[in-house]
């Protein structure tokens, strides 16, 4: 079955330049359009796609603020935030509020259908750009400030966990390469969180975007 799209975008060529690329490739179908962030909510509620790509800057009500509402709605689509914006505060908004995603609309041409793939698939993706800017910014913060990284606090095992759930692997997945048992995978996945304060499983790959070890 194709992966089923929500295309919401307040500007009509950028809906349709989207809608072209995704045409290209008979495994993307997008079921529905919205010009503003309220008709977003409304068309994921009514059409429960697979994936919703959405402009962070939509009249009405911001991409971002729909994204909370698409997700307690459709809880099992995954938000791609479209954005013009690199400024790593967005981005952690956008995550914050539950994308999956961030996609900058200079990028959609290369990137697009590897973004929707991924997001579909339960990974996070990141445009190359942002990933490299906010590794890039991270690394001066700590230098700057002379702050330490939290990166510090964990354990060798807790590290090497760490880089495999931002890669996207399961706790399952983690148990059996490294011959532990589901339970010990989670309880490092919870002292990881705790460690690095974050709080989802978003948050957890862009610290390890920002940190270089992932892009």
């Amino acid at each position: 079955m194709p992966i089923r799209i929500l295309l919401a975008d307040d500007h009509a060529l950028i809906r349709h330049g989207v809608r072209r690329i995704l045409a290209s490739d008979p495994e993307f179908m997008v079921v529905a359009e919205a010009s503003s962030g309220i008709e977003a909510i409304s068309r994921a509620t009514e059409f429960l796609p697979d994936v919703a790509i959405v402009d962070i800057g939509m009249r009405d009500l911001n991409g971002i603020d729909a994204t909370v509402q698409i997700l307690k709605r459709c809880p099992s689509t995954a938000v791609l935030m479209l954005s013009m914006f690199s400024d790593e505060r967005y981005v952690w908004r956008a995550v914050r509020a539950g994308a999956k995603g961030y996609l900058l609309k200079d990028s959609v041409e290369g990137d697009l259908l590897k973004a929707v793939r991924v997001v579909n698939e339960g990974h996070s993706f990141f445009s190359p750009l942002v990933a490299q800017l906010l590794a890039d910014g991270f690394s001066r913060n700590l230098q700057n400030q002379q702050i330490d990284d939290r990166y510090e606090l964990l354990t060798e095992r807790e590290r090497q966990i760490y880089q495999m759930l931002a890669e996207g692997r399961s706790n399952k997945d983690i148990a059996n390469l490294l011959d532990l048992s589901i339970h010990t995978v989670e309880t490092h996945r919870i002292r990881i969180m705790e460690k690095l304060d974050v709080h989802t499983a978003a948050e957890l790959v862009l610290s390890a975007v920002r940190r270089g070890l992932v892009t």
